[in-house]
């Protein structure tokens, strides 16, 4: 190319051609001035492929710039008037690449140095269709352009949304707890854009898709990982105590995920019907508490001469269950019911779990009926399990057995105490640690809008507590011990750990529970059977409750499969591949499980903490923050030592007085604290 002083020429800078006027050239660079009044040099590699036209080098610079406005002037103009896409028609398909003149020669006969420059900057600027590739432009295909003009349409809209998002989440945020009214963005597809990215972020945080995209709408606001759910809540998407615990586990609350299922339970209600046979058993009685519906073990006990008999009825929701459908998929996410605060819901279909399989009184159900034989001093001497149609005479409470029993009202349910009894007695001979506390009855209400949240005290039913709580520990360990004995590959819960000389016993004091349940460790779920040591059994497979766990449910499903086949559904490879699945299952349900609770916990404590006080017990006085528990609320709270005293020692009891408290986030602060003493 060949330059010269008074050469008009265009160059790229931030992406847009940029016209000048030449003033001297040396080599191959160039000295110029452009049409901001600015000189410059410029290498001459830079300059565009369309030069031109060319004036007087001793032109005053007055006059160089009106002639470089006149030509930009000239150029706005044409490229109004270019139909760059007519172009781009004409030239796709006959040729891969070519020069920007060969593009100017396609609209006109003689194009001039303004034609040529105006068409080079509308093909620049149309990077849909054309890429500039110095000196020449390559032509894409007609499939590749229709795909960047939908990249290049999304990005827009991208951009779009991050602008109009940054400023819509900062009001929000702005507006959190000032109840202003919100001004929303008039682009309706946008908000729902926001929306739904906000949505995404709440239930499903660890999504990498969306987090590039929440970044960048977020900037400028806290780091805080909650902080979708708190502006979700302030628009008014979500409501004030919504759980998002549920959501990132990926559980379905209520019936509607039911739906598309109906056609298999119609299936299973079917096979139900037909199988039903006259019942082998029909003397039990189940106990349970008076909101249960989902009823799955009963019980009936004789004593003779050699000790007792125990009939133990489990329910069996494995009889016509399609293991690998949709359905069965289903209910293994779910992985166990959720018993909450604000309400059930159920591992299976409500339907089966509380009408078709409960072990409701007198129904014939399909059931696995276990039976003990067992001698005075607790030692199992025969235990046999079968498959069989049974029917309960009565769903007792917990309240109703424990009146029972005090007034010896029942000769059946006072063989079954004596037997738990011995039962209960021989397991702490063998190092069991038993735990006795009583989590309070959370109890919400709505009051205009506003849930309120009271807590109220438990009534402990020990005798009848303890006889359920033995029978079931009793049959999960036999029927462990009976699959180990058949080779029956089964999912066992272990708790192989050394537990300190002294933990074995009864413990209800709050300072003894916290350091045995920290010395204790977790259980886990295995396919070897190994001791649980807290319960003081060498093998313990959970069977018991198949309608609220899929554990139990699998396990039911081996054991009634060897019983009527004498061959387990699965090989103990099949459950090892299944296990990560359900061990990762497991513990997402169980955080809901175990923190929702603890949430309304703490906006009881946060609706209360202005009129009252609370009694806590030293539990862990090792560190700075000294850990206390309150009892009657089952929560613990961390106090910084130097509020409560110069001596601080494990079971000293202080009235509480609370602040900071939030829910949302999990804090609750000590802020005063005073040494208290029990009347007597």
């Amino acid at each position: 190319m060949n330059f010269q002083p008074g050469l008009i020429v265009e160059y790229l800078q931030n992406n847009q051609a940029q016209i000048a006027w030449v003033l001297d050239v040396q080599n191959s660079r160039l000295r110029v001035f452009n049409i901001n009044q600015r000189e410059m040099k410029l290498s001459g590699s830079r300059v565009l492929p369309w030069v031109g036209p060319t004036y007087s080098g001793s032109l005053s610079r007055q006059d160089i710039l009106n002639n470089l406005k006149k030509h930009q002037a000239r150029r706005d103009k044409l490229i109004q008037e270019v139909d760059v896409l007519e172009v781009w028609e004409l030239a796709q398909g006959e040729i891969s690449q070519a020069s920007i003149f060969w593009f100017a020669s396609l609209i006109w006969e003689e194009p001039s140095a303004d034609q040529v420059a105006a068409l080079g900057r509308a093909m620049l600027g149309a990077k849909t269709h054309f890429k500039f590739n110095p000196p020449d432009f390559e032509i894409y295909s007609q499939e590749v352009a229709q795909k960047r003009v939908e990249q290049l349409k999304q990005a827009a809209l991208r951009e779009k949304l991050i602008s109009l998002g940054q400023d819509f989440l900062k009001a929000l945020w702005q507006n959190v707890g000032k109840e202003k009214e919100i001004v929303f963005p008039d682009d309706i597809e946008i908000r729902e854009q926001i929306k739904e990215l906000l949505l995404k972020r709440v239930n499903d945080p660890g999504d990498r898709e969306s987090e590039k995209l929440w970044r960048k709408i977020s900037r400028g606001l806290p780091d805080d990982p909650l902080l979708p759910l708190i502006l979700a809540q302030e628009w008014g998407i979500l409501p004030e105590h919504y759980n998002f615990l549920l959501g990132q586990a990926g559980y379905e609350w209520g019936r509607a995920w039911e739906d598309k299922y109906a056609g298999q339970i119609e299936q299973i209600k079917k096979k139900i019907f037909q199988d039903r046979k006259e019942p082998v058993q029909s003397e039990l009685v189940s106990i349970d508490s008076e909101s249960t519906k989902d009823i799955d073990d009963a019980f009936y006990v004789t004593k003779n001469d050699a000790g007792f008999r125990l009939k133990l009825a489990l329910a069996c929701p494995v009889l016509g269950w399609e293991f690998g459908s949709e359905l069965d998929r289903a209910v293994l996410h779910r992985v166990s019911s959720l018993y909450l605060p604000e309400g059930t819901s159920h591992m299976l279909p409500e339907e089966l779990a509380t009408q078709v399989f409960s072990l409701n009184q007198g129904e014939i159900k399909p059931s696995l009926l276990l039976e003990f034989c067992i001698d005075e001093q607790g030692k199992i001497t025969e235990f046999k399990p079968e498959f069989a149609w049974i029917k309960v005479e009565k769903n007792l409470t917990y309240a109703q057995v424990e009146k029972i029993l005090l007034e010896k009202q029942n000769q059946m349910l006072e063989h079954a105490l004596e037997l738990a009894q011995i039962l209960r007695q021989n397991r702490l001979d063998r190092g069991a640690v038993v735990i006795e506390q009583t989590e309070p009855e959370i109890v919400l209400q709505d009051r205009d809008g506003k849930i309120v949240v009271d807590l109220q005290d438990k009534p402990f039913y020990a005798r009848s507590q303890l006889l359920v709580s033995e029978f079931m520990i009793l049959a999960n360990m036999a029927v462990a011990l009976w699959a180990t004995d058949n080779s029956i590959p089964f999912l066992y819960r272990t708790q192989d750990v050394v537990l300190p000389e002294q933990s074995k016993g009864v413990w209800t004091k709050p300072e003894d529970i916290y350091f045995l349940v920290k010395a204790m460790g977790a259980t886990l779920t295995e396919l070897t059977p190994r001791p649980h040591r807290s319960l003081a059994v060498t093998a313990y497979a959970p069977i018991t409750s198949p309608l609220r766990r899929y554990v139990d449910f699998l396990n039911m499903a081996q054991t009634v499969s060897f019983l009527q086949n004498n061959i387990a559904l699965w090989s103990k490879e099949e459950l090892e591949k299944l296990l990560p699945y359900l061990n990762s299952r497991q513990t997402a349900v169980g955080q809901v499980q175990r923190f929702r609770p603890r949430y309304w916990k703490l906006v009881y404590f946060q609706q209360k903490v202005k009129e009252m006080t609370w009694i806590g017990v030293v539990v862990d006085a090792s560190g700075q923050l000294v850990v206390l528990s309150l009892p009657r609320e089952q929560i613990f709270v961390r106090a910084p030592r130097d509020i409560l005293g110069d001596k601080v020692r494990i079971g000293q009891k202080f009235r509480l007085k609370l602040s900071k408290i939030d829910p949302l986030h999990n804090e609750i602060k000590v802020s005063k604290a005073e040494e208290w003493e029990e009347e007597v």
